[in-house]
């Protein structure tokens, strides 16, 4: 038996081995760990690492006397290590230590310890390389948390993150896996190859000097792809510059860096990793080496992201559920006095939810849920939540609202949406949706009185049949009397002579022509005055008047069409704004045709404009009847282009002649770069597809400069003229062609 002794080099105790000469020991080719740093490694790793000679301990670091409990590594010096053996696992252990291995497994066993008590470990025996065959090295880690962190996994989801807290705490504190040793570079060697961690090696010249074998495992990188190269690893993943320059200043400014994140494979698969490299200095500070410690930590990510998931989404949807939406609530209301804009927090619930699950089951009640979520999605802007409350629940969070009335054109548009038949695996399903408005801060500045009151709201919306939606505060309540004034005035409208067209011209960019007018609608009320579009329009698509205040449109735009003729002027197209209703209206494009033959008016005489949202009431009846018209060769212009669904399918679908661009991107498109894209890019496409362009709201000469460099064929706004009465632009067309001559 060789010579051994313990002796600490004056830090703490630290166990150091003197050298012993084993005969036949062999010269390893392997890139080796050399130098004072790989022995700190050793005796600052959390495992326990022994060597024993003919069964009895001559070498034992300091993870290993902690978890034998003994005061220092010395009093462990030449006992027996099955003395720390629990006698339930000795012999077990004697067996081992006599076939001088485990054979490369793990041997869970209890060591029986100083103190008297139990740990569990796991152990693995391998005979020590060069020594014969009475010395091995014992690797050992402790287990004792990890079978509780188990066992508590299966009593509850709660303990799960507990453990995970604990297992990343323990991933921490690898870290510390470096402290010199004085001697054999062969048993470092060892110990670093059989460490679960991958461990590199980085000269002063940022070039690998060596890696491990899990280093290879975990990255797929050979020993071969790695030495003599700068370490390329911790910038594979999409984030990886990034993370290499904090890590540079990490290192410069405390020397050692640590991180998380996911990385990549050399195959291109994805890791999550924790990352600990520290630098090794001389007496004057400069770099000598790097040592870095990688950990494999992807399951404990995704147990994280998993645990995150289901703790604040609803699994159904994929909505945020309750619990992250009361927390999203409080931070919105919280952030509201802040931005001097409003809150709104809408419920929605589906009226026919339970008659679904009843006739066709709950399987078809989970497709409706997930087929309204898409819908809700669809309808709210960028930055609002919608959320799943359980059931047939649904809650939106809208903030930045410039005005409460914002929050009305979010719930008709879910409404109509909602309104429309589903397709649940073959079944036509026809459902409705009600909806409870609250405002912050009109009906509250805490969120438990904005979910009281929208609450209040939804059930109101519920008890008058459903299919509607209701503020909780008294102004709205104010405001749904007003509709009701306006709805009675509207009946009356019509008979009295009250409504008018005002037309606003278009002119051609290029000629300088006016090449139409579009009739705009307007209501002077005995009772009311001058009611505005937004304000009347609404309540007769609501009330369905829209269907006959249309026709009647339609029948004074063409008499006045004959009207500017018989003044003299050249033949111009008016425009005339289409309904959703009227263009789902059976017998439409012939009533139309025969409104032609009655005044005379050819069909080149006269324009519909439709939204693009129109086209979604009732797509197929709408392609049937915009088909029809186009036949009969009336124009077809598609109005506020590129705020609704802008796709290049309705262009291709519908038989559409002209783009009108909202003035939303004009507004502001001396201004704003995205805007300038944006009319740039539908310009560009009208053009591509063979369409006219007009471009709505034109206020200002640098709009129209803009517009006609990007070759837009036709403005309307302000700039150029104002909606007004038929002899206001009879004048201002026969002035405007007498100044072109």
């Amino acid at each position: 038996m060789p010579e051994y002794k313990n002796h600490g080099p004056g830090h703490g105790g630290v166990s150091q081995i003197s050298r012993v000469d084993w005969a036949g020991e062999e010269e390893r080719s392997q890139p080796s760990f050399d130098g004072d740093w790989a022995y700190e490694l050793i005796d600052k790793a959390l495992d326990l690492f022994c060597l024993c000679y003919d069964g009895r301990i001559i070498y034992l670091n300091n993870a290993g006397a902690e978890m034998l409990a003994v005061p220092s590594a010395h009093k462990a010096i030449g006992k027996s290590f099955t003395d720390f053996i629990h006698p339930q696992f000795r012999e077990t252990a004697e067996r081992a230590l006599e076939a001088l291995s485990t054979n490369g497994e793990m041997l869970a066993l209890k060591f029986q310890r100083v103190d008297g008590a139990g740990h569990d470990v796991e152990i693995m025996i391998s005979p020590f390389p060069g020594s014969g065959d009475k010395a091995v090295s014992i690797y050992g880690r402790d287990i004792a948390h990890r079978n509780q962190a188990e066992e508590e996994l299966l009593n509850s989801h709660g303990r799960l993150e507990r453990r995970i807290e604990k297992w990343e705490q323990a991933l921490v504190r690898e870290r510390e896996l470096r402290r010199r040793a004085e001697d054999q570079v062969n048993h470092s060697q060892t110990v670093i190859e059989n460490l679960s961690q991958a461990v590199v090696a980085v000269g002063a010249d940022y070039k690998i000097a060596a890696v491990n074998r899990a280093f290879t495992e975990m990255t797929g990188y050979t020993t071969e792809d790695a030495v003599d190269r700068p370490p390329h690893f911790h910038i594979s993943s999409p984030e990886g510059r990034d993370i290499h320059n904090r890590m540079w200043e990490g290192l410069k400014k405390e020397g050692y860096w640590e991180g998380e994140f996911w990385n990549l494979r050399k195959d291109g698969g994805k890791y999550a990793e924790r990352l600990s490299i520290t630098a090794f200095t001389d007496v004057n500070g400069k770099v000598q080496y790097y040592t870095c410690v990688i950990s494999d930590i992807t399951r404990h990510k995704e147990d994280e992201e998993r645990i995150h998931f289901h703790a604040n989404y609803d699994s159904l949807t994929g909505l945020p559920n309750r619990s992250l939406f009361l927390d999203r609530v409080e931070q919105m209301v919280a952030n509201t006095p802040r931005t001097l804009r409003k809150l709104g927090l809408m419920f929605v619930s589906l009226d026919g939810f339970k008659l679904v699950n009843e006739t066709l089951g709950y399987d078809y009640g989970d497709l409706l849920l997930k087929q309204t979520t898409g819908r809700l999605i669809n309808c709210v802007r960028k930055g609002d939540t919608v959320a799943r409350l359980g059931g047939d629940e649904f809650s939106i969070i809208m903030p930045n609202l410039s005005s409460a009335e914002n929050a009305t054109s979010l719930a008709q548009r879910i409404l109509d949406t909602v309104a429309k038949e589903f397709r649940l695996g073959g079944h036509p399903v026809a459902v409705t949706a009600s909806i409870g408005i609250a405002i912050c801060p009109d009906d509250g500045v805490e969120r438990t009185d904005l979910l009281k009151n929208a609450a209040s709201a939804l059930a109101s919306a519920k008890e008058i049949g459903g299919a509607n939606y209701q503020f909780s505060t008294a102004d709205f309540n104010d405001e749904m009397k007003e509709r009701l004034v306006l709805k009675t005035g509207l009946n009356k409208a019509l008979e009295n002579n009250d409504f008018i067209l005002h037309y606003q011209p278009k002119l051609d960019l290029r000629s300088g022509r006016i090449t139409g007018v579009e009739a705009l609608m307007r209501w002077k009320s005995p009772d009311l005055g001058w009611v505005p579009p937004g304000k009347f329009i609404p309540v007769m698509e609501e009330t369905g008047m829209i269907i006959e205040v249309g026709e009647w449109a339609l029948r004074v735009a063409c008499r006045q069409y004959n009207a500017w003729l018989e003044e003299g002027l050249e033949p111009i197209r008016i425009a005339v704004n289409l309904s959703a209703r009227q263009l789902r209206e059976e017998g439409f494009a012939a009533g139309i045709e025969r409104l032609l033959a009655e005044t005379g008016v050819p069909p080149s005489g006269l324009e519909v404009e439709i939204t693009e949202s129109m086209l979604m009431k009732d797509m197929e009846q709408s392609v049937v009847t915009l088909a029809r018209l186009n036949e009969i060769g009336i124009h077809v212009a598609m109005d506020d282009f590129g705020t609704g669904y802008s796709s290049l399918s309705y262009l291709k679908k519908f038989p559409i002649d002209t783009i009108k661009i909202d003035r939303s991107f004009v507004a502001d498109i001396a201004t704003d770069p995205d805007d300038v894209e944006i009319i740039k890019t539908i310009i560009t496409m009208g053009r591509t597809l063979n369409r006219r362009v007009i471009a709505e709201g034109v206020e200002t000469e640098e709009q129209l400069n803009i517009l006609r460099e990007f070759n837009c064929d036709e403005i309307q706004g302000y700039f150029f003229c104002r909606p007004m009465d038929a002899k206001k632009v009879s004048a201002f067309i026969q002035a405007k062609t007498a100044g072109s001559e």
